[in-house]
Parts: C-alpha cells; sequence; structure tokens
C-alpha cells in the first residue's frame, strides 16, 4: 500500500480508532438495563436520549468536513478524541441521568468527527490500494464489536461494573491521544479562506451518492433491527434462531470485509458493488419472498454486503476532488437522514400492514441503492478508471 507522508504509527492509530469505536457505540445495548436501574428511569427516556443525540450528531457530521478544511486532517482527529475522552469521563462520574445525557453528546461528536475524518484521510494515505485500505478499515470496526461485546459481557459477569468499564475505555483513548504526538499525517484538505470555484454542494451527483449509501445502509442495517423481531412475528421462531441467522450474516460480512478489497481492487470499485448488490438483492429476495426453507440465504448475502459501503466511500475523495471533506461529511449527514427515516416506516409498515409486507422494504431499499449505483457507474465510468489504475 502505498503511503502519502504518514508514518507506520500514523497508519496504525487510524485502524485502532476504528476499532475502539465500537467499543463505546456497540455495547450500549448490553448496557442499557443496567442504565435504566442506575439511574431509575423508562426505556423511553433512553431511546429519547439516544433519538435525541443521534439528530445532533448529524449536524456534527455535517460539518465536518468544514472542520477538515479549517482545521486539517490531524487536529480534527484530535479533536474527536478528546471529545470521546470528555463525554465517556462525564458519564463515568455521573450522578444523575441529566448529567449522563449530557455526556453523551461529546460521545456521539467525536464518534462523527472520527468517521468522517477516517474516511477521507484513507483514500488519501492509501492512494494507490484505497479500496483495499477503506475495507480493511471497516472490518476492524466488525472485530471490535465482536471482541468488545465478549469481553464486556465477561467482565460484567465478574462484578466489574460500567463506570469501571467507561473509565478503561477512556483511558484506551487517552493513549491513543499521547501517541498522536509521534504521528505524522498529510493535511492535504485544508482550503483557503476564500475558495474559487463553485460548492460541492452544487453538485447533483452528490446526493445520488448520499441516497445510494442511504438505502444500502438501511438494507443492511435493517437486517440487525428487524430480522429478528420478522422471523418471530410472521414465522414463529423464538429470538435465539433470529439470533444465528444474524449471527451467520454477520460472520461472513465480515468475512467479505476482510477479503473483499482486494476483490474490487482487482474488478474496479463501481462494478464490483453493482455485482454483489445484485447478488445481495437476489438472495435477500428469495430468503424473504419463500419464508422458512430459504431463511438461510439471508445469512449468505452477508457476504455479498460487505463491500459496498467501504468500497463506494472510497470513491468520494476521487469524484469530489475539490472538497473531499465537507462531500464525505455531507454524504454521511444523508445515509443517517434516510436510516432514521426508513426505520420509521419500517416501524409503522410493521404494526399496520404486518411483517411479511414490511419486511420487503429491505429488498426494496437495496434495490433502490441499486440502480442509483448503476446510475453513478453510467456518470461517473472514468473516475473508477483513475481508481483502478
Amino acid at each position: 500500500m502505498q503511503e502519502t507522508k504518514v508514518n507506520k504509527l500514523g497508519i496504525f492509530l487510524i485502524f485502532a480508532l476504528m476499532f475502539l469505536a465500537s467499543f463505546i457505540e456497540n455495547t450500549r445495548g448490553i448496557f442499557i438495563p443496567i442504565f435504566k436501574d442506575d439511574f431509575a428511569v423508562s426505556n423511553t427516556a433512553i431511546s429519547s436520549m439516544i433519538t435525541g443525540v443521534s439528530l445532533a450528531g448529524m449536524v456534527v457530521t455535517f460539518i465536518g468536513g468544514t472542520l477538515i478544511e479549517k482545521l486539517g486532517q490531524k487536529k480534527t482527529l484530535l479533536l474527536g478524541i478528546v471529545c470521546l475522552i470528555l463525554g465517556i469521563i462525564i458519564q463515568a462520574v455521573s450522578g444523575s441521568y441529566l448529567m449522563f445525557f449530557v455526556g453523551f453528546v461529546p460521545i456521539i461528536a467525536g464518534l462523527n468527527i472520527f468517521n468522517v475524518t477516517a474516511n477521507t484521510m484513507v483514500p488519501i494515505i492509501f492512494v494507490g490500494s484505497s479500496t483495499i485500505a477503506m475495507n480493511l478499515l471497516h472490518f476492524m470496526y466488525g472485530a471490535g464489536s465482536t471482541i468488545s461485546q465478549n469481553a464486556i459481557g465477561i467482565l460484567l459477569d465478574k462484578g466489574i461494573t460500567w463506570r469501571i468499564i467507561y473509565f478503561f475505555i477512556a483511558a484506551l483513548y487517552l493513549l491513543v491521544l499521547v501517541s498522536f504526538k509521534f504521528t505524522r499525517y498529510p493535511d492535504v484538505q485544508r482550503v483557503p479562506e476564500k475558495e474559487e470555484g463553485g460548492s460541492v454542494l452544487r453538485n447533483p451527483m452528490l446526493y445520488v451518492f448520499g441516497a445510494a449509501l442511504g438505502f444500502y445502509v438501511f438494507a443492511e442495517q435493517g437486517m440487525s433491527l428487524w430480522l429478528p423481531n420478522y422471523l418471530k412475528e410472521a414465522f414463529g421462531l423464538r429470538e435465539s434462531i433470529g439470533a444465528r441467522y444474524l449471527g451467520a450474516f454477520f460472520l461472513l460480512f465480515a468475512i467479505g470485509r476482510l477479503l473483499g478489497g482486494f476483490i474490487v481492487q482487482k474488478t474496479g470499485v463501481l462494478k464490483a458493488v453493482i455485482i454483489t448488490e445484485i447478488v445481495a438483492l437476489v438472495l435477500l429476495f428469495i430468503g424473504v419472498f419463500f419464508g422458512t426453507s430459504y431463511l438461510f440465504v439471508i445469512s449468505i448475502s452477508g457476504l455479498f454486503y460487505s463491500i459496498v459501503f467501504p468500497s463506494t466511500m472510497s470513491l468520494v475523495s476521487k469524484i469530489f476532488r475539490e472538497r473531499p471533506g465537507m462531500a464525505t461529511g455531507f454524504i454521511m449527514t444523508m445515509v443517517a437522514f434516510i436510516l432514521n427515516s426508513m426505520n420509521l416506516i419500517m416501524g409503522i409498515l410493521m404494526d399496520q400492514m404486518g411483517p411479511r409486507f414490511a419486511i420487503m422494504l429491505l429488498p426494496v431499499s437495496m434495490g433502490i441503492s441499486l440502480g442509483l449505483m448503476i446510475f453513478i457507474r453510467i456518470r461517473t465510468g472514468g473516475h473508477e478508471k483513475a481508481q483502478h489504475s
């Protein structure tokens, strides 16, 4: 992999931060019952906090690109780490639910700042192999999710409180923060105060990218959110059975993330994304349409889901060369908006139309994403060749 003015420690820390991100983001489900008991609050209070802070996170994501342009890559990344440490410590020492809520804000801000920065830095650092690097970067998040959930479960069983666990996570982030003193990163994203040329926000392809990834992310995350509920309500299957199908899906998903980038690098990004989305769509449709005997193919689809998001994001810095930081922030904001909107629609359809009808929203969403990806390839084929060469 080709490096651009960055040392090995700098590369290691980006991947380490993606690994660590899941320790605080993907373990909330384990802690929610404990939070409810500690602060004597309801499910509604917890869900309201998550929804409210997620909306604030969308704003942070949107301005993340501008922060990169003004501060540069490294300073923006450091700002995100400081926000995370601050938020985690506030929550760890919180004596009231209000203080706990306040601590959630810098955590979400830090995670979103890191996501925007990492997704713009990697294509710049790994100029000749950004697709491989992006897939490996996002594989680290999945690996971190698996390890953190198992580790935290073991620690809780041993009587270690969530507050001590949070202090330990904050200490890991502090160690990373100190280590940044010895790193070098390119700051090529900085934009002059008086920028010449049109705004990237007037480029219609930016909105097509955001929509394509937004509908894809719903088709992906909708699996973990809605598949177990669908299997229980439609077929009477226990939650443990749904967990097995979901576990197999994400196992193959992780394998695809680990190995898929090398295949995409040889094939061409958009060509590979379109082919894998077609296969995933066919498998997903068969699984949800034909029912019990074919549910296993939903799990197999995880292998083909895996490369879509990181591979497509690797193209953003190539296609929106003038302001890749702002483009990345805007696209990720669109993704969050579409994801939240589609989850709301799914919940309504589940109640009003029943699970068998509502679950079809997943293949429909994947189909919309596929159509938009085909449109992107038609419009930007030259950029893909540049990326592939």
